[in-house]
């Protein structure tokens, strides 16, 4: 999308409210970062010849998540999560029909870089290590307390019913299945339902867990950003979401994921098969709908892009795992895949 003058002039009237600018300031130097669920921007304020790095994620249509984000983010804070600083947010844009979020831009790179780049076994592993405790400190998080306006989550009695998680995540995607006659997913809402397993704990999840998330400053902290997902629920969606865009890239983390996640909790961690199935349902949901019919998820180009051509290593996996675990065979994305169609 291209950022247009009068996007510009809307952000720098946002800027003015939110920061203590004195005299002219402009927004310059955008540059798209890698996204997915929405877009983001990387862009500079100048104001008398300082310039502060900022950060702009623009959603895919209008809707609550930017105010969610920004109040989720001023929680995490309070419950001393490394998370950028959020600046201003807006519903609906005066130039295009889009929410938006603009923050602090975090100095550094990639956690998933820094991974890539580190030549030592003990390095690597430290980089693991690192990921997986912050992700523990998220799902330590008392969100009775820190998040005091539970209004915009779910949350799954699991007392009364302890599939209910499980449950609620299969049904929309098995909505939709049944709706628009997507016959090849039909046999993994079948495998999900009949090999449930049940939630004992509730914890507070990012919801979007990798190392594409996580930027690794030059002090070598570890700050987590995109929480447009943030949600109440089972560890475990959280951690098989880690392993799956992880493994993805060529080498198995599985085993290693989970060792140091009950390490660092001490809690049990089982069922990871049966996690790691729930939590790609969604993503292959959108795969068949940016293949077939982009209306079923409100997939665009960009997305089919990010599926197929962007992210394709990760797409080829989800085909893999669905394979050697439920045996079922995604046939038409497999074909989709192997043309590169």
């Amino acid at each position: 999308m291209e950022i247009t003058k009068g996007l510009k002039q809307e952000i720098i009237e946002c800027l003015r409210l939110a920061l203590p600018f004195i005299g002219e300031i402009s927004v310059t130097n955008f540059q798209r970062l890698l996204g997915a669920d929405t877009e983001t921007f990387s862009f500079s304020c100048v104001n008398n010849g300082t310039e502060i790095p900022l950060i702009l994620r623009l959603y895919r249509k209008v809707s609550d998540r930017a105010e969610n984000e920004y109040t989720t983010l001023q929680a995490l804070t309070n419950a001393g999560i490394s998370v950028p600083k959020p600046y201003i947010w807006r519903k609906t844009s005066q130039t295009l029909s889009r929410s938006f979020l603009i923050m602090e831009k975090i100095p550094g790179e990639l956690l998933s870089d820094y991974i890539l780049k580190t030549e030592s076994d003990t390095q690597r592993m430290e980089g693991f290590q690192l990921f997986i405790q912050e992700m523990v400190n998220v799902h330590k998080i008392d969100w009775k307390i820190n998040f005091i306006d539970q209004s915009s989550f779910k949350m799954p009695d699991i007392e009364s019913n302890p599939y209910i998680y499980i449950d609620n995540l299969i049904k929309y995607p098995k909505k939709l299945i049944k709706l628009h006659s997507l016959n090849e997913l039909s046999p993994l809402i079948d495998w999900l339902e009949k090999n449930k397993v049940k939630s004992e704990n509730l914890s507070l999840l990012h919801g979007d867990y990798h190392m594409n998330n996580i930027i690794m400053t030059p002090q070598k902290r570890l700050v987590v950003i995109d929480w447009a997902d943030i949600k109440i629920g089972d560890f475990r969606h959280d951690l098989v979401f880690a392993i799956v865009a992880t493994s993805s890239a060529g080498v198995d983390v599985s085993d290693t994921f989970t060792n140091l996640y009950r390490t660092s909790s001490n809690n049990k961690v089982n069922h990871i098969d049966y996690y790691m199935i729930l939590s790609i349902l969604h993503n292959l949901l959108r795969c068949y709908s940016a293949l077939l019919d982009p209306q079923i998820t409100g997939e665009t180009e960009t997305t089919k892009q990010m599926f197929f051509v962007s992210y394709i290593s990760y797409t080829k996996y989800l085909t893999q795992i669905v394979r050697r675990i439920t045996g079922i065979h995604l046939t038409t994305l497999e074909e989709a895949l192997a043309t590169g169609k």
